[in-house]
């Protein structure tokens, strides 16, 4: 009997294949599919669930393949469309091709053909049967379809503006361009160059009304030249120092109501520039540096006129005036030499000077003030026409010493120059700034005490000025100037009167501004305080400078006005007091400042008129 494994193996079987088997003693057949009934057991699963089983014999459930297109995720089976990706293209569509679509969740299909009709065409478009949208031609241009659109259909405007849009066609594209851009299709710049002008020319105008008609150059001269005879020069008074240009003065009337200088610039007259000066004012008219004059004078004197040219020739450029009538009446003489010129103040940068007028010779109309760098060799002209026996010099260099003189001048001429004066300006610094912290305290009948912060710029030295005046009234009273030390006593007031104070700092280059003004009251006349009797006295302790202590004392007489105060002295009053008010009766009171420092204080009252009650301190001390 051969052994099993000298069988030949069988590569697959199935149900019906028998196997032999030992049954009760007996080798009898089975079929492998009847020996297999009954082996499975039982699977329990809920419902809806889906199981696979591909091997036979014993075992569970196994994956099951749902296929490309498809996921199966915990029972639930969806679509992936992983399929579509072997789906053969569809390169052109036609009317009759189908589209998937859900219609109330439920999928359906749907020909093409019905989605043309979602669209409709709107004006002066169509669309085919085929779908082709198209847009749709006007008959009246020559085309074949029916158009709503019409251009005679459509408003008439009469008026037209920069911003209005016109329609054309560039390369075939429609499109818009404003009206002011449509007009400025050829710029002045792009037109060819003309030739001389000639009186054949023309020129647009507009003649009663919109429409542009042409006119020729030699019609629009007539037009000009009839005009002519009919212009006025324009009149322009000047009033002061004034530099002449050709946009303002040339061509005009230059009236000078008031003794000013006349200043040229040739590059703003320009050669041509003309104008007429007529002065009418009480005194020379000063004609500037670069002006020659017909009299050889830089001055235009009073009641006379010139006419003023500007010419470039081969010497050169030039502003001639030529004066009219003369300089000089039969009966005037030039003045004669002034006298006492003195240097009265200076800066870093100015000189003012005065002097007394001649006591001899013509009248004088005005003076001509001169200086020069001393050690200098040519004067320079500071002001050739000053009114008065008074000027400064400005635009001066700091810590120079200087040369000055002057000369009287009338329309007979000029005397002879002054004896020369020397003036150094100082070096240059910085003007006080305004001072801070202004107080006024000790206040008396007739007096009180000022004190004040030193500013916080200036060159030194620096001193003070003190003006007051009555409260509510606007007239300042300067009290003192020259003030060296940052406080002081004011005397001479009136009684009971409330007093406004400022105080200015100054040094040789000037003055600051006035301090913020502080008010103070002088008490009132009275008796001298002849016994106290304290109310409230500052027994006890207190910290230094810790707020204020009320102080409260019965006053014989009741009538005398009190002040109290603090001092560390026993026999020596305090230097800074403080008004009492009377409350009822002899009793006085006030709230005075702690003192700032340590130690044993006493409390004094001071009468009106200075006097202090020799049992008038009470001792309190001060921690």
């Amino acid at each position: 009997m051969p052994t099993i494994g000298q069988l030949p193996s069988l590569d697959a079987g199935d149900a019906a294949d028998e196997i032999p088997i030992s049954h009760g003693g007996v080798t009898q057949s089975i079929s492998v599919g009847s020996l297999l009934s009954g082996v499975q057991p039982a699977i329990q699963a809920p419902t809806g669930t889906l199981l696979g089983r591909e091997s036979l014999g014993p075992g569970g459930p196994e994956t099951i393949n749902v296929g490309v297109g498809l996921d199966l995720q915990a029972s639930i089976l969806t679509a992936t469309g992983a399929d579509h990706a072997n789906f053969p293209s569809q390169l052109v569509l036609v009317p009759t091709d189908q589209a998937v679509l859900s219609s109330s969740g439920s999928p359906m299909l749907v020909e093409l053909s019905l989605l043309r009709g979602l669209f409709a065409a709107g004006s002066n478009i169509a669309i085919d049967s085929a779908g082709t949208i198209s847009a749709m031609v006007d008959t009246v241009s020559g085309g074949t379809n029916t158009a709503t659109y019409n251009i005679a259909a459509l408003p008439v405007a009469t008026a037209i503006s920069a911003t209005d849009l016109v329609g054309i066609s560039r390369n075939g594209t429609a499109d818009a361009i404003t009206y002011q851009n449509f007009l400025n299709g050829l710029t002045i710049d792009e037109a060819q160059q003309a030739t001389a002008t000639s009186d054949s020319d023309t020129t647009w105008v507009a003649q009663g009304g919109e429409t542009m008609v042409c006119q020729t150059f030699s019609a629009i001269w007539s037009w000009f030249a009839s005009k002519l005879p009919t212009y006025k020069c324009p009149v322009i008074e000047i009033t002061t120092d004034t530099t002449l240009d050709e946009t303002v003065h040339n061509a005009r009337i230059l009236v000078c109501s008031q003794p000013v200088t006349l200043t040229p610039i040739f590059s703003n007259m320009g050669s041509g520039f003309g104008c007429s000066v007529i002065n009418l004012s009480n005194a020379n008219v000063t004609l500037g540096a670069g002006i020659v004059s017909s009299s050889g004078e830089p001055i235009l004197p009073v009641g006379l006129s010139c006419v003023m040219q500007g010419v470039t020739y081969s010497g050169g450029s030039v502003i001639y005036a030529s004066i009219s009538g003369g300089l000089t009446q039969s009966n005037q003489t030039a003045p004669g030499g002034v006298s006492g010129l003195a240097v009265t103040n200076v800066s870093s940068t100015q000189v003012s000077l005065s002097w007394l007028a001649p006591s001899s010779g013509g009248a004088v109309t005005d003076y001509t003030l001169q200086y020069q760098v001393s050690g200098g060799t040519s004067w320079i002209i500071a002001s050739p026409a000053v009114i008065g026996t008074s000027h400064s010099v400005s635009n001066l260099q700091p810590s120079t010493t200087y040369v000055f003189a002057v000369c009287a001048t009338n329309p007979a001429g000029s005397g002879p120059l002054s004896s020369p004066v020397t003036g150094a300006t100082i070096a240059s610094g910085v003007i006080p700034g305004q001072i801070t912290r202004l107080s006024a305290s000790a206040p008396t009948d007739t007096s009180l005490t000022l004190a004040w912060s030193p500013p916080s710029v200036g060159t030194i030295p620096i001193s003070y000025a003190i003006q007051y005046r009555v409260t509510g009234t606007t007239t300042w009273i300067t009290y003192a100037s020259g003030i060296l030390l940052t406080s002081t006593s004011v005397t001479g007031l009136s009684a009971s009167t409330n007093y406004d104070f400022e105080v200015s700092a100054s040094n040789a280059l000037g003055a600051s501004p006035q301090s913020a003004v502080v008010s103070q009251s002088t008490i009132a006349n009275g008796a001298a305080v002849t016994a106290v009797t304290w109310n409230v006295a500052p027994t006890g302790s207190y910290t230094h400078g810790s707020g204020s202590i009320g102080v409260n004392a019965h006053i014989t007489p009741a009538s005398a006005p009190v002040q109290f105060g603090f001092s560390a002295s026993l026999t020596v009053p305090p230097v800074t007091w403080t008004a009492a008010i009377l409350v009822n009766t002899d009793l006085w009171a006030a709230y005075v400042n702690t003192p700032t420092t340590a130690g044993t204080w006493y409390a004094w009252v001071e009468g009106a008129d200075g006097s202090f009650p020799t049992v008038c301190p009470a001792s309190f001390t001060v921690i």
